[in-house]
């Protein structure tokens, strides 16, 4: 079996399609076809053919999964969730998520600042945020790193969140408003003195 041609691919200018015997057999990254070297005349035994075609559907899950992480920032959790959902070898894992961050695509502490921000425009509690992000797997000592950083922390959210659930008529009544903030993280301390400057 003998490579007979090889073209870039339209769509994808960084890929090129590899042809065996003037039969399309599978795809490569550039920086594949560099790394393996193979070219135009290159014979190849079944045993490296099959070779290639795991090397091509590696190259197509990775990109596939770059291109997942270009969404939004994910936590290194997410993201090893999300090979072990496809099937992908852990060693390979590993090394793709080492790859992604020596690249600067993932990184925990990005994700966190960004998860944060989401969490606190639908007024989220420190707590709440700390519990969330321990989930998707980030460390405590990061979490605890971002939240002290906030200026205001838990003040403007617990505002905000008052001000909106106090035009519903079920929050109304005080006991139960204050319930509702308790279940949403916020410590009891806050919550009266937020309540208070409210109906001052």
């Amino acid at each position: 079996m003998k490579i007979t041609k090889i073209t870039a691919q339209v769509k994808n200018p960084d890929r090129v399609n590899i042809f065996i015997d003037s039969k399309y057999a599978f795809s490569l990254t550039l920086n594949q076809l560099l790394e393996t070297k193979i070219k135009i005349g290159t014979e190849l035994d079944e045993s490296e053919c099959k070779k290639f075609e795991k090397l091509s559907a590696d190259g197509k899950l990775r990109q596939r999964a770059l291109e997942w992480m270009m969404l939004r920032p994910h936590s290194s959790k997410e993201v090893m969730d999300y090979f072990k959902k496809k099937d992908v070898d852990n060693e390979q894992a590993i090394q793709w998520l080492s790859d992604f961050q020596r690249l600067g695509y993932q990184d925990d502490m990005t994700f966190a600042k960004w998860w944060c921000e989401q969490r606190r425009r639908k007024n989220r509690s420190s707590k709440y945020i700390y519990q969330e992000l321990r989930q998707k797997g980030v460390d405590s000592g990061i979490i605890r790193a971002i939240l002290d950083d906030e200026p205001d922390g838990d003040a403007s959210p617990l505002s905000e969140l008052i001000l909106k659930k106090k035009r519903q008529t079920k929050y109304q009544d005080k006991t139960k408003l204050t319930e509702y903030l308790l279940r949403q993280g916020y410590r009891y301390s806050d919550i009266v003195d937020a309540l208070a400057d409210k109906l001052a």
